[in-house]
């Protein structure tokens, strides 16, 4: 009996401010919060809007090969933060899909009489491609605690020494450190080799 061998990938959804720019560094910097999905996406509204980009990118071809095993295990509309599950040998082709995403699809339920509904740009990044659920439930967790970590520090130093003491700077990175369980904060993960096993199984 033949054992169908998936790959999950940890994502994030990344919502391009809203703010108004200034000139300080740190308002510009890109360590800032992940913010909330809006309220209408779901997992099911994920899964067919990336099976569209699938058929656009690739044709009926593509569509067939990772529409059978194509799921979204978890989604967080709180931190925009999904896991989805696709065929071994063509997580790739998922993830080239994945990175044209450039926009989440309006609401569509309001009525007729309102104004057009738009968009909502986003841009998607791959954190984790790995071998097995556990481990990207692992790294999930490893980044929400660094989140609150972040959290912790930018509400007690604000916002501006906060990020000299996530980046080291001025003889604190290494309390931030400590805070974090050793984590190397800046670490972006990326594919998780011991799992990956020899494609020819």
């Amino acid at each position: 009996m033949v054992r169908i061998k998936h790959r999950y990938l940890l994502l994030n959804i990344l919502y391009p401010s809203q703010a108004p720019k200034s000139t300080s560094t740190a308002s510009s910097s890109p360590l800032l919060f992940n913010t909330p999905s809006p309220s209408h996406l779901s997992a099911a509204i994920l899964v067919t809007h990336l099976r569209a980009h699938i058929s656009l990118l690739f044709g009926d071809y593509g569509l067939g090969l990772t529409a059978s095993s194509l799921r979204v295990v978890y989604f967080s509309p709180a931190t925009s933060t999904a896991i989805i599950r696709c065929p071994r040998q063509h997580f790739r082709m998922v993830w080239a899909a994945l990175s044209f995403v450039t926009e989440i699809p309006a609401d569509r339920r309001g009525g007729r009489d309102g104004p057009t509904p738009k968009p909502t740009p986003c841009v998607v990044q791959v954190a984790r491609v790995s071998g097995t659920i556990r481990k990207s439930e692992e790294e999930l967790v490893r980044r929400a605690r660094r989140e609150i970590v972040r959290a912790k520090i930018m509400g007690e130093d604000g916002e501006e020494r906060a990020l000299e003491r996530l980046l080291g700077g001025k003889g604190k990175g290494r309390d931030v450190e400590m805070e974090m369980g050793g984590v190397d904060f800046l670490d972006e993960g990326g594919i998780e080799d011991e799992d990956m096993g020899d494609d020819s199984d």
